[in-house]
């Protein structure tokens, strides 16, 4: 028996006794069954597993990245400690899981409280693609936003239930109004439907009651000009109630606009709209999202130009305005109050500079996978080219944005 074994335990009836260790009570581990010497020995063996488990958990928790979760392990071995059947230093051990308890804390609270930051900005992010009129656009932002707040690590427990509320609640008021908007729209559209065959029906009247070839002419170049300033239906439905129409107007025009001036006419109402969302550029953040919203419907009901130079403008000036007001929206959210003008700068940059980073990498990602899409028909390689170019232009916005920023920086002392 060696000395160590003496100092830790003793045999009395037969029965291998552990001495008392601190916070460890005397206890029975065992029996003698052929020797002294070998009981103890038997028994300081088992110590030595027990001790290699924990030099195992250590390494795992000092080498591998998701550490969290080898906190249930530290806690089982060390409640373990005081029935394990072994003699050694069980203080010793149970020093080093305490140890390793509080480093596998820290890490978890820090992780939360990262994983907290995290979620809060992507609930700011949700906000501003539900803001989005584009409900197709909106959704599919939406539905990319939920897998990487599924990714995200758990928050701390007392911000869980609010984080996840507020998250939450962004999605269902979406879909809330995704749904009534297209309730809506379906009633409208069934009301436009209506005026259209109203048209025609007084189209086809005017062929049986009107007797004079002029005054028909008038009447019908009239109903004509009622006709184009009715409201978008789908295109099936108006081309079928089209050519109905047709039937009882044909050479009854004495003229209609042509493509050309149509098309010089929307460029003027075009130019108008960017003319005003110039002006919004330079308004407060949200004033300027609330002008652009209400430009958008207009814009899409404009049909084709002889500028599409115009549509690109468009399109970059509105991202500055949405890309801006999400970066005010954050800057709010993130920063402390009563920051000096320069370091309120200098906080957005760093912000803008991590979005910049995140759009980077996805339009890396985009871009490593279109040779590998086999799309086969010109409408989904259109699809995808646009998707494409949308995600390089709200790259490019964020640059521009940063690169204001830059220039205020350097003019403020």
């Amino acid at each position: 028996m060696t000395e160590l074994q003496q100092e830790l335990a003793f045999v009395e009836n037969g029965k291998v006794i552990l001495k008392e260790q601190e916070g460890f009570p005397q206890r029975e581990i065992g029996e003698v069954k052929d020797d002294e010497a070998s009981a103890f020995q038997f028994f300081q063996d088992r110590y030595e597993t027990l001790k290699e488990k924990v030099d195992k958990v250590q390494h795992q928790i000092e080498t591998e990245d998701n550490k969290g979760s080898f906190l249930m392990k530290v806690l089982n071995l060390r409640e373990s400690l005081s029935s394990y059947d072994g003699i050694g230093d069980f203080v010793a051990l149970k020093e080093r899981l305490d140890m390793l308890e509080k480093m596998l804390e820290d890490y978890i609270n820090q992780n939360r409280k990262r994983n907290l930051d995290v979620k809060t900005t992507l609930v700011e992010e949700a906000k501003s693609y539900a803001a989005n009129p584009d409900w197709k656009e909106a959704t599919e932002k939406l539905k990319e936003l939920r897998q990487r707040w599924i990714r995200v690590g758990a928050v701390d427990e007392d911000k869980k239930e609010e984080i996840e509320n507020d998250f939450q609640a962004i999605y269902d008021e979406f879909y809330e109004k995704k749904k009534s908007f297209y309730e809506a729209k379906k009633e409208m559209m069934v009301t436009r439907e209506k005026q259209y065959e109203a048209l025609i029906e007084k189209a086809k009247k005017l062929q049986s009651q009107e007797k004079d070839s002029d005054q028909l002419a008038k009447k019908v170049e009239s109903l004509v000009q009622e006709w184009k300033e009715l409201e978008n239906i789908p295109k099936d439905k108006y081309a079928n109630l089209l050519k109905e129409f047709k039937k009882y107007t044909h050479r009854k025009s004495s003229g209609k606009a042509s493509k050309a001036t149509k098309k010089e006419n929307n460029d003027k109402e075009k130019t108008g709209l960017l003319n005003e969302l110039k002006e919004a550029k330079t308004l407060d953040s949200d004033k300027a999202v609330e002008i652009a919203k209400s430009i958008q419907q207009k814009w899409k009901n404009l049909g084709k130009t002889f500028d599409h130079s115009l549509n690109d403008e468009y399109f970059t000036l509105n991202d500055y305005i949405f890309e801006k007001h999400f970066l005010e929206s954050l800057f709010k959210k993130k920063a402390k109050k009563d920051l000096g003008e320069k370091d309120a700068v200098k906080f957005k940059m760093n912000i803008l500079r991590d979005l910049i980073a995140r759009d980077q990498k996805e339009l890396n990602v985009f871009e490593e996978n279109l040779e590998k899409f086999n799309l086969g028909t010109q409408k989904l390689d259109k699809l995808v080219g646009f998707k494409h170019e949308k995600q390089k232009r709200k790259l490019t916005v964020k640059q521009q944005i940063m690169d204001e920023l830059r220039d205020l920086n350097k003019n403020l002392k």
